[in-house]
Parts: structure tokens; sequence; C-alpha cells
């Protein structure tokens, strides 16, 4: 008997995802789907999460600035960048000030327009002050733990709204099965939801240096009422205090929003089948009290600094709050592994290249046998440097 309660409860569940589905897109404007190729990537909405008498997470609480200050900061940086390089571009923030936005009041504003792509920008929080890293999430039911407490945590923000339970229909945000209804709407923007998380996953990586997570999938009320590609990214874990300090310097903002403008002028180029030029905007600011003790951000190299030592890559393999002896059998079997600590925090690398390509071809080894999520870093004159700063002193060396 339960069995048959539970196989009807499921069979109802479907029956109502689909009526629900008919209902959804005969108010919804038909949106481009498929055919945004041929008409582009013109609107775009960018969403800072949090705000107001929401403040998001507070991190270790050691800085005024919480979640809802950064992700603004960034947001707004963003927007800037993409004004900037593309000018036929609508740029629509849902809030460009510290103001408390409902979740249902940032998709109307995408869905009003329609835009072509929701781009929204969170900071990450764990109980392990360990966790540090980068992740991008599409709409989708999962049934990995982490990400549904993660989802279930952004999503209780909907008990701050007023009379949320008529709102949201009774929808719960600690039960992610009354999110199925959502699932159908995004999965007709699944592939391009993907391949922008996937663009801005490669450039926290490659650019900024910082530890890919990946793309995952998570039932996220505010990617779920989209009728569009829509994403939700974490810059780091601000309950990290080497990330915290990272996200709230202003070098750390700058590469942060450069990563993700990035990360949409390839997926405009991909979406609009043409190759796209645009300028470099971010430009590191050097302020010593902004960056990580230990690991602080080299000074901008005048021409004949740049000649003097080469930039060096490595491929990081994990990090961890307990020094590691540096044996193969630890290592997945992987020799040569060095070390290098900041704040307490230990890193192992292993390799040390001078060629870029040399350090992408070592990565694809290193994740294909034995970490996943090994990633590239860089050093110059003993001090640990952002990619895109090592690929300038690399290409400067090479053309003298």
């Amino acid at each position: 008997m339960a069995k048959l309660l539970k196989k009807m409860k499921w069979t109802l569940l479907t029956l109502v995802s689909v009526v629900f589905f008919l209902w959804f897109s005969s108010f919804v404007p038909n949106h481009r789907g498929a055919k945004m190729s041929s008409l582009g990537v013109t609107k775009i909405v960018i969403d800072a999460g949090h705000g107001g008498h929401d403040p998001g997470n507070l991190g270790t609480g050691r800085y005024k600035h919480s979640e809802k200050d950064i992700s603004l900061e960034v947001a707004l940086q963003f927007g800037d960048y993409i004004q900037r390089a593309f000018p036929d571009v609508d740029v629509i923030y849902t809030r460009k000030e510290d103001k408390f936005v409902t979740l249902k009041g940032r998709t109307e504003i995408a869905n009003k327009i329609p835009a072509d792509a929701f781009i929204s920008i969170h900071c990450n929080s764990a109980a392990n002050t360990a966790a540090f890293g980068t992740e991008t999430f599409v709409m989708s039911m999962t049934k990995e733990k982490a990400n549904l407490e993660l989802a279930k945590r952004e999503n209780s923000v909907v008990l701050l709204e007023e009379n949320y339970e008529q709102t949201y229909g009774g929808l719960d945000p600690n039960n992610p099965e009354d999110m199925i209804v959502y699932e159908l709407a995004q999965k007709a923007h699944m592939d391009q939801s993907l391949s922008l998380s996937a663009k801005i996953q490669d450039q926290y990586r490659e650019r900024v240096s910082r530890r890919d997570r990946g793309v995952k999938q998570a039932p996220y009320w505010v990617i779920s009422f989209t009728t569009m590609p829509s994403i939700l990214t974490e810059l780091g874990f601000l309950t990290n205090m080497e990330e915290e300090d990272f996200l709230n310097s202003e070098n750390g903002k700058v590469y942060m929003a450069s990563a993700i403008y990035r990360a949409f002028k390839d997926y405009k180029e991909e979406i609009e089948g043409v190759e796209i030029s645009v300028t470099d905007f971010d430009k590191p600011i050097v302020r010593k009290d902004d960056v990580a003790k230990g690991e602080k951000l080299a000074a901008v190299e005048t021409p004949s600094d740049l000649k003097n030592e080469q930039a060096i890559y490595k491929i990081q393999l994990m990090a961890s709050s307990k020094q590691i002896e540096l044996k193969p059998e630890n290592f997945n079997g992987l020799d040569s592994v060095d070390e290098y600590e900041v704040q307490g925090l230990y890193k192992y690398t292993v390799g040390e290249v001078t060629d870029y390509k040399k350090a992408v071809s070592l990565q694809r080894t290193v994740r294909e046998k034995a970490f996943p999520n090994a990633f590239i870093i860089a050093f110059h004159s003993g001090e640990r440097i952002p990619i895109s700063r090592a690929l300038e002193i690399t290409n400067a060396q090479s053309n003298n």
C-alpha cells in the first residue's frame, strides 16, 4: 500500500508539473531558446544577491562588508565592463544599491523584459572554514545533499518577505520537492545555462587562479522562475579567511567581475557565431591592506621589471588545514609534490614550468590520473600572482 501511495504521489506530481508548465508558458513571452543564435544576446539581467535587511552570509566577522555588499560591487563592475565593451547590450540590474528585493521581484524583472540571460552573483559560506573555491549553479533537482542544503539556505530568504505564503503559492523553501514544477521551465535552456556556467568557471580558474569546484545543479528559487538561460555563481567562501580577504580587496572584486565579463563575452560569441574582440578593462589595484598576508599580489611591473625574472606555473592539487607528509601515497601516487603555507593553510602543488601551454598539458595529465579538480597557479619573484599577470609577464619576455 505504501509503495502504491508513493507511486500515486509521483504520478500526481508529474501531472501537475505538465499542467503547470503549459499554464506558465501561456503567460510568459515565448523566449528565444534555440532561435537565440539568430537574434543575439542583447539584454542581460545582473542580480546582486541579498540586500537591505538581508545581509547574506557575514563571513568571519572581520569585515564590515557582508555577502550583500561584495555581490553588489562585483555586479556593478561586471555590468560596467559590458556597457563599455558592448554599447548595444542592455544591462539591467535587479538592484543598484543596498535594498531588499524579493526573489519573485528579481525574476519578474528578467521575465518582463524579456532578457537573454540572467546571472545571479553570491558569496559562499560553510561550517568548515577550510572550504574554498568557486562554483556555479544551474536549476535542477538533485539528490546531492550538500547542494540541497546550500539551495535551502539561499531559498530561505523568502521567509524575510511579507506574505511570502501567498506570494509563492504555499511553496516551502525547505522542501526541494516543491520545486519540481519549476524544473520544467528551465529544461528548455539547460544547455545554454550549462555552457555559460562552464565558461564562468573556466575564467575563475584560468584568469583569477581560483579553485574550480565545478558547475553544479541545485533547486535555487531565483533561477527557477526565470524563462531564459539562468545561472547562480558563488564567488568564493567568506568563511575562509584567505578568500574573504581576497573578495574584500579591490583587486579581488575587479578580477572576479572581469572573469564573469569574459565568460559573458565568450558566451555571446558562441550564441551569435561571431568572433568578438574587446578591450581588457581589469587593471590590478595594489593596496597592501587589501590582500591576504603571505600571498599578496605582486606590484605592477614596469617593462624593465618584466625582463628580470620569469613567471612560474604550477599545478595546485589541494589544500589542508593540517600538514601532509610529502609521500606519493598521500597524493594519489604523484611524485615531487611541493608545499607552501598561507595563514595556517597548507597548499600542495606539482610541476614548475615557464610555458603556460606546458602547464595546461600538465594540468590535464594530473586531472586525468590523480586530482580531477587540480588547477593552474602562478608565481613571480616568489609571490603568487593571477594567471592573467603571469601571461602578461610571459608575453612581454617572449617579445623582447
